[in-house]
């Protein structure tokens, strides 16, 4: 069967971030699964914001999110209008808006809501973690 995921809790906040990567893998550890991407959305973009840093005691969740996109090949997407209304910018967005620094993670894509339709689209079950 194939997902995706769609997170709109916060990673620091609430377990959204934790609960959904907990699930993501153990979907994909029979193989049966697939997941076509992962949609982070309102206060989820934070993940994404690579200027944070979690106590050294605390599990880094955007690190381990990096990890698990990396090693199955998952996109992980960031609402573009979420991520700029909170501050959070890639290279291109930073020039477009004439700031001097950005700030989005490696490994995030910053993506608009028709990826989020093309991914409900693409999937026979989509999850939404809050």
């Amino acid at each position: 069967m194939n997902y995706s995921l769609f997170i709109t809790g916060s990673p620091t906040a609430s377990r959204a971030c934790h609960t959904a990567l907990d699930f993501a893998e153990a979907l994909l550890s029979d193989g049966a699964h697939q997941i076509h991407g992962v949609f982070f959305y309102e206060e989820a973009v934070a993940i994404a914001n690579a200027l944070a840093m979690p106590p050294r005691d605390e599990c880094n969740i955007r690190n381990e999110w990096v990890a698990f996109a990396k090693q199955h090949g998952v996109p992980l997407y960031i609402c573009i209008a979420a991520a700029l209304r909170r501050g959070e910018l890639n290279e291109a967005e930073a020039k477009r808006h004439e700031v001097a620094n950005h700030n989005l993670a490696e490994g995030f894509l910053l993506e608009g809501l028709g990826s989020l339709i093309s991914l409900t689209s693409e999937s026979d079950r989509m999850m939404r973690f809050k």
